[in-house]
């Protein structure tokens, strides 16, 4: 079969050598971004699924709930699911936004009161016991959290990607700071392959590293202002992670 395609291709279609490796390329990329596309797309279904999304759990619903099977038994249960309502364990969208009945274990009509968590300690288990947050939604905060070094206010929540501000607004009397930033940036220690934090501009690092080498350790924060170069606002947004301390060499 590999033999007749060739011919066909050589003689027939006068392609050459060349030519055919440059087909088989091709069509090998196209394979590869086809199955690319393929496992993206189911990628994102499965995190759906993990992350809470009543717009999404109400198409679902529609779509899988049961059809009348000749005549609607006015409420009575049927099959493990209640004709002329919402089966158990569903999230009502409209419920959910209006603060109506408790569905499916989640708080939506303030009759149970949620318990404030410590947003530098929460594990999985606590944020997950919050209305709005599911595993997905968990998960980003606690690596973005990790990242951080811990955070020092609540509103620094906004950052986690896709988690909306409304929510951090509605929730934030139950969510506290506790000790607060639990990991500095050693600015007087840290050497350049350790020298990373989300709010550090990228070339940065090199700049204070510089400084430090050519003029010795920085006293405390107003020193940097002394550094030519600096991005100021993005240090200032850096500064409660900053720890000035010297390392004693003797």
């Amino acid at each position: 079969m590999k033999t007749k395609l060739m011919y066909y291709l050589r003689f027939v279609l006068a392609y050459t050598h060349d030519e055919i490796k440059g087909m088989i390329v091709l069509f090998g990329m196209m394979g590869i971004y086809v199955l690319y596309y393929i496992g993206n797309e189911f990628y994102k279904k499965e995190q759906e699924k993990l992350e809470f999304n009543p717009v999404v759990w109400e198409a679902n619903y529609q779509e899988i709930r049961p059809k009348s099977v000749g005549r609607e038994s006015g409420g009575k249960e049927s099959g493990g699911f209640k004709f002329g309502g919402r089966g158990k364990g569903w999230v009502d969208y409209g419920s959910y936004k209006s603060g109506g009945k408790e569905s499916g274990g989640f708080k939506s009509g303030g009759h149970r009161r949620q318990a404030a968590i410590d947003i530098n300690t929460a594990d999985s288990a606590a944020w997950v016991a919050l209305n709005g947050i599911g595993p997905g939604f968990a998960k980003r905060i606690i690596t973005y959290r990790e990242k951080l070094g811990g955070f020092y206010q609540v509103d620094q929540l906004k950052e986690v990607y896709g988690l909306d501000s409304i929510w951090v607004k509605e929730n934030k009397a139950i969510l506290k700071v506790g000790a607060g930033v639990y990991r500095f940036l050693k600015i007087n220690q840290v050497e350049w392959k350790d020298f990373r934090h989300p709010y550090l501009p990228y070339g940065q690092s090199k700049v204070v590293l510089a400084y430090r080498k050519q003029h010795g350790p920085l006293k405390d924060f107003e020193t940097l202002h002394q550094i030519q170069l600096l991005d100021q606002v993005a240090w200032r947004r850096l500064k409660p992670y900053l720890s000035f301390v010297v390392l004693d060499n003797k």
